[in-house]
């Protein structure tokens, strides 16, 4: 790599880092039940409480890889547990994907410029930079799966006498590894995986597949041991999908999977390419999806080529979309490079072929695109993914900032209406953290009882008369439980006052004596 290359190259870096953390001194972080949760769980480790199981999947029975966990345990670490210090840590990780992109595209083009251009293309994603502040366990699978599809295609196409041969086996097992460890559903890679190693299978060696196989297994080890303590649990989940039992699955008919694939295609494709509309960024890729297809088609190429293997890496999850629904968008995690890198190669040919301004307007507007909607929504936070629109930290602290206020440094007690329902945990971890930090004690708790969560607040103590009310955003809970909790908390006490931030609010109550 020339010196130029590099430089530009860690210019693009550090630009996509310092994108991806524009918003973090501004606390623009979701912050619900799960990031508490999985906070909380890395606290324990570094306590010496050790985890062999993940986050729960949607499906009963059915866990996510522990690595999760294990990753967010260096940021807690330093930071006492700030879930901001998280999100610098995962946005390094994050904004590194250019390197797998540069190294891809470079290679499908055998030229350093276009590589370039997908690794600027990443940096500026929308996608991108939302999955970098997302702290929750598919949020890896945007380096985990591009890492697992640049081993497969460096393993595939160069010859068995390359030096750095048995490298690439082992690359692409890590990525596929991790990438089940983030989300167990993206275990979905390994049909394009099982395509393209059968397609190659006269130029992958015994050597070659053994060195894949013992890296997996290592990575995957995790699921096996945790299996084996726990009853094997996710064979009931897995029968539930293939039976139809499953909720979400057991709601739908065909039409409606192929109109939910579409529309994730849509969206991740958009959200990488133009997310101002999700309309024209969607019916863009899908062009050059279609055009590198016929071009490839046409050239009568019989051997193994880019065209071909990004279409399939571009519209993997077919084969996973009847186990996701509207509310799964990191089901596609990973694909997002994979639209980078196709533009970029796209352009790049369009621009040899002496189509330079209309490259240039192009390029142009994805810009814009991305920069601009960038601007818009990474200071609400995590948009694309949150159900709880305005969940954010720099909202939940000016919330705690305001009941130790008015509490004018005396004891108070807290009740909440949450999602998931009656679960504590999300204030529980923001009062232990930030609160006892700041003023130096937590409030008591006189809600519905917390037995059997990782963390607690105190019951309430008779002599305490300042109450407040949390009410989180009404995304996913039913009205009926705020009329129920309103109920409930009028016959403990009398409303003084309310303050909103956006959805979020607060009420300040007086104990009815």
């Amino acid at each position: 790599m020339k010196k130029t290359t590099l430089f530009l190259l860690s210019t693009i870096f550090i630009f996509a880092y310092v994108l991806r953390v524009w918003y973090l001194p501004q606390k623009s972080l979701t912050f619900g039940y799960d990031q508490a949760r999985d906070a909380l769980q890395a606290q324990n480790i570094i306590t010496g409480d050790f985890k062999i199981q993940g986050p729960p999947a949607s499906t009963p029975g059915m866990h996510h890889g522990v690595f999760w966990f294990y990753y967010l345990v260096p940021p807690n670490l330093i930071s006492g547990g700030n879930p901001v210090a998280s999100a610098y840590w995962n946005a390094i990780f994050n904004s590194a994907v250019v390197f797998i992109v540069y190294i891809f595209a470079a290679n499908i083009t055998k030229n350093e410029k276009a590589g370039i251009l997908a690794a600027f293309l990443y940096a500026i994603s929308f996608e991108a930079t939302q999955y970098s502040s997302w702290l929750s366990n598919p949020t890896i699978g945007i380096w985990t799966a591009p890492l697992c599809y640049l081993g497969l295609w460096l393993w595939i196409t160069h010859n068995i006498k390359n030096k750095y041969y048995l490298a690439y086996p082992v690359m692409t097992a890590i990525g596929l590894g991790l990438s089940i460890q983030a989300n167990i559903f993206l275990l979905y890679h390994i049909v394009p995986l099982f395509i393209w190693l059968n397609f190659a299978r006269k130029k992958i060696s015994v050597k070659s597949m053994v060195y894949f196989l013992i890296p997996l297994t290592l990575t995957l080890s995790s699921f096996i041991v945790s299996e084996a303590k726990f009853g094997f649990k996710s064979f009931s989940g897995v029968l539930s999908i293939l039976t139809s039992q499953d909720s979400i699955i057991a709601s739908k008919k065909l039409g409606d999977f192929i109109i939910l694939f579409f529309n994730q295609l849509g969206n991740v494709y958009a959200y990488n390419s133009y997310p101002g509309n999700i309309g024209y960024g969607g019916v863009f890729i899908l062009m050059l999806i279609v055009i590198s297809i016929y071009t490839w088609k046409k050239s009568k190429n019989t051997s193994i080529s880019w065209e071909p293997f990004l279409a399939i890496w571009l519209m993997a999850h077919l084969t996973v979309v009847t186990v996701g629904g509207t509310a799964t968008p990191f089901l596609l995690v990973g694909i997002g490079p994979a639209v980078a890198i196709i533009m970029a190669v796209c352009l790049y040919m369009w621009y040899s072929e002496g189509k330079k301004i209309f490259v240039c307007i192009i390029v142009a507007i994805v810009v814009f695109g991305n920069l601009n909607m960038i601007k818009k929504e990474n200071p609400k936070g995590q948009t694309i993914f949150s159900i709880q629109k305005e969940m954010t930290l720099a909202k939940q602290i000016s919330a705690l900032d305001y009941m130790y206020a008015e509490s004018e440094g005396k004891q108070f007690s807290v009740n909440s209406l949450t999602s998931p329902l009656w679960i504590n945990i999300v204030w529980s971890y923001l009062f232990e953290w930030y609160g006892d930090a700041q003023y130096g004690y937590v409030p008591f708790w006189h809600g519905k009882g917390q037995e059997g969560q990782l963390t607690a607040l105190p019951s309430v103590d008779e002599n305490v008369d300042k109450y407040f009310l949390i009410i989180e955003p009404m995304g996913g809970i039913p009205m009926r439980y705020l009329d129920e909790t309103l109920a409930e908390e009028n016959s403990k006490s009398r409303l003084v006052d309310e303050k909103y931030w956006g959805e979020l609010r607060v009420q300040e109550r007086e104990k009815i004596k």
